[in-house]
Protein backbone atom coordinates (compact mmCIF):
# COMPACT_ATOMS: atom_id res chain seq x y z
CA UNK A 1 0.00 0.00 0.00
CA UNK A 2 2.86 2.32 0.99
CA UNK A 3 4.43 1.63 -2.55
CA UNK A 4 1.04 2.85 -4.43
CA UNK A 5 0.59 6.00 -2.87
CA UNK A 6 4.38 6.63 -3.34
CA UNK A 7 3.84 5.67 -6.88
CA UNK A 8 0.68 8.29 -6.67
CA UNK A 9 2.58 10.72 -5.28
CA UNK A 10 5.63 10.70 -7.95
CA UNK A 11 3.02 11.29 -11.02
CA UNK A 12 1.61 13.88 -9.64
CA UNK A 13 4.72 15.58 -9.25
CA UNK A 14 5.95 14.64 -12.43
CA UNK A 15 2.79 15.47 -14.08
CA UNK A 16 2.50 18.90 -12.50
CA UNK A 17 6.43 19.76 -12.64
CA UNK A 18 6.04 19.21 -17.08
CA UNK A 19 2.60 21.26 -16.78
CA UNK A 20 4.68 23.93 -15.36
CA UNK A 21 7.55 24.04 -17.62
CA UNK A 22 4.82 24.57 -20.35
CA UNK A 23 4.51 28.15 -18.99
CA UNK A 24 1.31 30.59 -19.46
CA UNK A 25 0.69 28.44 -23.11
CA UNK A 26 -0.12 25.13 -21.24
CA UNK A 27 0.28 21.64 -22.30
CA UNK A 28 -1.63 18.92 -24.06
CA UNK A 29 -2.82 15.79 -22.66
CA UNK A 30 -0.06 14.20 -25.04
CA UNK A 31 2.39 16.72 -24.29
CA UNK A 32 2.15 15.45 -20.95
CA UNK A 33 1.72 11.52 -21.59
CA UNK A 34 5.07 11.57 -23.34
CA UNK A 35 6.84 13.92 -21.47
CA UNK A 36 6.46 12.19 -18.27
CA UNK A 37 5.93 8.30 -19.44
CA UNK A 38 2.72 7.72 -17.83
CA UNK A 39 -0.03 6.21 -19.99
CA UNK A 40 -2.70 8.89 -21.41
CA UNK A 41 -5.80 7.51 -19.90
CA UNK A 42 -3.63 7.42 -16.29
CA UNK A 43 -2.16 11.18 -16.82
CA UNK A 44 -6.17 12.23 -17.72
CA UNK A 45 -7.57 10.95 -15.09
CA UNK A 46 -4.88 12.48 -12.38
CA UNK A 47 -5.62 15.71 -14.36
CA UNK A 48 -9.43 15.66 -13.93
CA UNK A 49 -8.80 14.65 -9.81
CA UNK A 50 -6.14 17.49 -9.86
CA UNK A 51 -8.93 20.03 -11.62
CA UNK A 52 -11.48 19.38 -9.38
CA UNK A 53 -8.88 20.06 -6.21
CA UNK A 54 -7.82 23.59 -8.00
CA UNK A 55 -4.24 22.62 -8.75
CA UNK A 56 -4.50 22.19 -12.57
CA UNK A 57 -7.20 24.14 -15.04
CA UNK A 58 -7.72 23.21 -17.99
CA UNK A 59 -8.15 26.47 -20.60
CA UNK A 60 -10.22 27.16 -23.64
CA UNK A 61 -7.94 25.53 -26.02
CA UNK A 62 -7.68 22.52 -24.04
CA UNK A 63 -4.26 22.75 -22.77
CA UNK A 64 -3.76 22.36 -18.93
CA UNK A 65 -2.28 25.02 -17.06
CA UNK A 66 -1.53 25.31 -12.73
CA UNK A 67 -4.35 25.99 -10.91
CA UNK A 68 -5.32 29.08 -8.31
CA UNK A 69 -5.30 26.62 -5.64
CA UNK A 70 -1.26 26.09 -5.74
CA UNK A 71 -0.65 29.85 -5.19
CA UNK A 72 -2.70 30.28 -2.24
CA UNK A 73 -0.67 26.98 -1.48
CA UNK A 74 3.08 28.05 -2.19
CA UNK A 75 1.89 31.49 0.14
CA UNK A 76 1.63 28.90 3.18
CA UNK A 77 5.77 27.81 1.88
CA UNK A 78 8.81 29.09 3.85
CA UNK A 79 11.33 31.36 1.76
CA UNK A 80 13.51 29.51 -0.53
CA UNK A 81 16.34 31.73 0.18
CA UNK A 82 17.87 30.02 3.35
CA UNK A 83 20.31 33.01 4.34
CA UNK A 84 19.56 36.47 2.81
CA UNK A 85 22.71 37.70 4.44
CA UNK A 86 24.84 35.60 2.63
CA UNK A 87 23.40 36.17 -0.54
CA UNK A 88 23.61 40.08 -0.08
CA UNK A 89 27.50 39.21 0.88
CA UNK A 90 27.81 37.94 -2.62
CA UNK A 91 26.25 40.29 -4.57
CA UNK A 92 28.06 43.47 -2.94
CA UNK A 93 31.17 41.59 -3.22
CA UNK A 94 30.72 40.56 -7.13
CA UNK A 95 29.69 44.65 -7.22
CA UNK A 96 33.01 45.60 -5.55
CA UNK A 97 35.10 43.38 -7.48
CA UNK A 98 33.75 44.50 -11.23
CA UNK A 99 32.77 48.25 -10.18
CA UNK A 100 29.45 47.73 -12.22
CA UNK A 101 25.71 46.84 -11.03
CA UNK A 102 24.98 43.41 -10.11
CA UNK A 103 21.63 42.29 -9.78
CA UNK A 104 19.35 39.43 -8.02
CA UNK A 105 16.32 38.01 -9.83
CA UNK A 106 14.09 35.60 -8.97
CA UNK A 107 11.23 33.42 -11.31
CA UNK A 108 7.79 34.20 -10.50
CA UNK A 109 4.96 32.93 -12.48
CA UNK A 110 6.05 34.15 -16.26
CA UNK A 111 8.39 36.70 -15.33
CA UNK A 112 11.24 37.78 -12.85
CA UNK A 113 11.16 39.42 -9.88
CA UNK A 114 14.23 41.49 -8.97
CA UNK A 115 15.19 41.45 -5.51
CA UNK A 116 18.85 42.76 -4.89
CA UNK A 117 20.67 45.22 -6.60
CA UNK A 118 24.39 46.26 -5.69
CA UNK A 119 26.15 49.47 -7.07
CA UNK A 120 30.10 49.49 -8.05
CA UNK A 121 31.97 52.20 -7.90
CA UNK A 122 31.77 52.93 -11.92
CA UNK A 123 29.66 56.43 -11.68
CA UNK A 124 28.02 55.85 -15.11
CA UNK A 125 25.15 53.32 -14.08
CA UNK A 126 23.23 50.82 -15.98
CA UNK A 127 20.08 51.17 -14.76
CA UNK A 128 17.67 48.53 -16.43
CA UNK A 129 15.43 47.41 -13.57
CA UNK A 130 14.06 48.61 -10.47
CA UNK A 131 14.43 46.19 -6.93
CA UNK A 132 10.60 45.18 -6.41
CA UNK A 133 9.93 45.30 -10.10
CA UNK A 134 8.68 41.99 -12.22
CA UNK A 135 9.23 41.64 -15.99
CA UNK A 136 8.80 38.75 -18.41
CA UNK A 137 10.97 36.16 -18.99
CA UNK A 138 13.04 36.56 -21.74
CA UNK A 139 13.45 40.30 -21.91
CA UNK A 140 16.16 41.22 -19.32
CA UNK A 141 19.38 38.95 -18.89
CA UNK A 142 18.00 37.35 -15.90
CA UNK A 143 14.86 36.75 -17.75
CA UNK A 144 16.41 35.05 -20.56
CA UNK A 145 19.54 33.30 -18.03
CA UNK A 146 16.29 31.50 -16.67
CA UNK A 147 14.41 31.13 -20.37
CA UNK A 148 17.21 28.78 -20.94
CA UNK A 149 15.97 26.00 -19.28
CA UNK A 150 12.58 25.76 -20.80
CA UNK A 151 11.53 23.42 -23.58
CA UNK A 152 12.00 24.81 -27.35
CA UNK A 153 8.69 25.17 -27.69
CA UNK A 154 8.23 26.91 -24.57
CA UNK A 155 10.94 29.07 -25.32
CA UNK A 156 9.79 29.80 -28.71
CA UNK A 157 6.00 30.73 -27.32
CA UNK A 158 7.37 33.59 -24.76
CA UNK A 159 9.50 34.85 -26.99
CA UNK A 160 6.51 35.42 -29.38
CA UNK A 161 4.44 37.03 -26.83
CA UNK A 162 7.67 39.75 -25.21
CA UNK A 163 7.09 39.96 -29.24
CA UNK A 164 3.84 41.61 -28.92
CA UNK A 165 4.78 43.28 -25.78
CA UNK A 166 7.60 45.19 -27.36
CA UNK A 167 5.67 46.31 -30.22
CA UNK A 168 2.80 47.57 -28.04
CA UNK A 169 5.18 49.18 -25.07
CA UNK A 170 7.65 50.49 -27.53
CA UNK A 171 6.23 50.87 -30.64
CA UNK A 172 9.50 49.35 -32.23
CA UNK A 173 10.00 48.35 -35.58
CA UNK A 174 9.66 44.64 -36.73
CA UNK A 175 13.48 44.59 -38.00
CA UNK A 176 14.07 45.44 -34.63
CA UNK A 177 12.03 42.75 -33.14
CA UNK A 178 13.54 40.14 -35.35
CA UNK A 179 16.77 41.07 -34.11
CA UNK A 180 15.99 41.20 -30.52
CA UNK A 181 14.69 37.22 -30.87
CA UNK A 182 17.51 36.37 -32.72
CA UNK A 183 19.33 37.55 -30.08
CA UNK A 184 17.62 36.37 -27.30
CA UNK A 185 17.92 32.57 -28.88
CA UNK A 186 21.61 32.70 -29.65
CA UNK A 187 21.58 33.73 -25.90
CA UNK A 188 20.24 30.74 -24.80
CA UNK A 189 22.39 29.30 -26.68
CA UNK A 190 25.36 30.68 -24.93
CA UNK A 191 23.95 29.85 -21.08
CA UNK A 192 23.82 26.07 -22.08
CA UNK A 193 27.11 26.01 -23.49
CA UNK A 194 28.95 28.37 -21.08
CA UNK A 195 26.84 28.08 -17.69
CA UNK A 196 26.49 32.23 -18.73
CA UNK A 197 25.61 34.48 -21.42
CA UNK A 198 26.68 38.36 -22.48
CA UNK A 199 25.00 40.35 -24.49
CA UNK A 200 24.47 44.46 -25.43
CA UNK A 201 21.75 46.20 -26.74
CA UNK A 202 18.94 43.98 -26.94
CA UNK A 203 17.77 44.56 -23.22
CA UNK A 204 18.40 48.06 -23.63
CA UNK A 205 20.50 50.56 -26.52
CA UNK A 206 24.03 51.46 -24.89
CA UNK A 207 23.95 48.73 -22.44
CA UNK A 208 26.06 45.53 -21.95
CA UNK A 209 25.08 42.44 -19.24
CA UNK A 210 26.06 38.98 -18.95
CA UNK A 211 24.14 36.62 -16.90
CA UNK A 212 24.21 33.28 -15.06
CA UNK A 213 21.35 31.30 -13.93
CA UNK A 214 22.19 30.27 -10.22
CA UNK A 215 22.05 26.64 -9.35
CA UNK A 216 19.32 25.33 -6.99
CA UNK A 217 18.65 21.59 -5.22
CA UNK A 218 15.40 21.43 -7.45
CA UNK A 219 15.31 20.00 -10.98
CA UNK A 220 16.13 23.41 -12.51
CA UNK A 221 17.12 27.08 -11.91
CA UNK A 222 14.72 29.46 -10.28
CA UNK A 223 17.06 32.69 -9.51
CA UNK A 224 19.75 34.04 -11.89
CA UNK A 225 23.00 36.74 -11.66
CA UNK A 226 23.72 39.71 -13.60
CA UNK A 227 26.54 42.03 -13.97
CA UNK A 228 25.01 45.02 -16.05
CA UNK A 229 26.91 48.07 -17.31
CA UNK A 230 27.60 50.68 -20.17
CA UNK A 231 29.33 49.04 -24.04
CA UNK A 232 32.61 50.31 -22.64
CA UNK A 233 32.78 48.44 -19.94
CA UNK A 234 32.04 45.41 -21.03
CA UNK A 235 34.39 44.63 -24.11
CA UNK A 236 35.19 40.58 -24.86
CA UNK A 237 38.12 40.84 -23.07
CA UNK A 238 36.39 41.94 -19.93
CA UNK A 239 33.88 39.50 -20.46
CA UNK A 240 36.47 36.72 -20.44
CA UNK A 241 37.86 38.09 -17.25
CA UNK A 242 34.31 38.58 -15.51
CA UNK A 243 32.85 35.29 -16.29
CA UNK A 244 34.58 33.00 -13.93
CA UNK A 245 33.88 35.91 -10.96
CA UNK A 246 30.00 35.56 -12.41
CA UNK A 247 29.50 32.05 -12.12
CA UNK A 248 31.48 31.38 -8.80
CA UNK A 249 28.85 34.39 -7.45
CA UNK A 250 26.63 31.77 -9.11
CA UNK A 251 27.68 28.81 -7.42
CA UNK A 252 27.74 30.25 -3.59
CA UNK A 253 24.45 31.79 -3.88
CA UNK A 254 23.10 28.34 -5.18
CA UNK A 255 24.69 27.23 -1.47
CA UNK A 256 22.55 29.51 0.42
CA UNK A 257 18.90 28.83 -1.32
CA UNK A 258 16.59 25.78 -1.64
Amino acid sequence: MASEKTQVVTRVTAILNAIALHGAQGARLLDLAQETGIARPTVHRILQELAEAGFVEQRASRRYGLGSALYLLGLGAPSPINDFAGLKKVVHRLADQTGDAVYVAIRRLDGVHYLMRADGSYPIRAEIVEVGETVPLGVTFAGVALLSWHEPEAVEAQLLANERLRRRMKAVEMSDVQDTVTAVRQAITQVHERGYFFDKDTVLHGVSGMAAPIPSKTSEPYMAITISAINDRLPPARVDELAPLLLEAAREIGTFIR
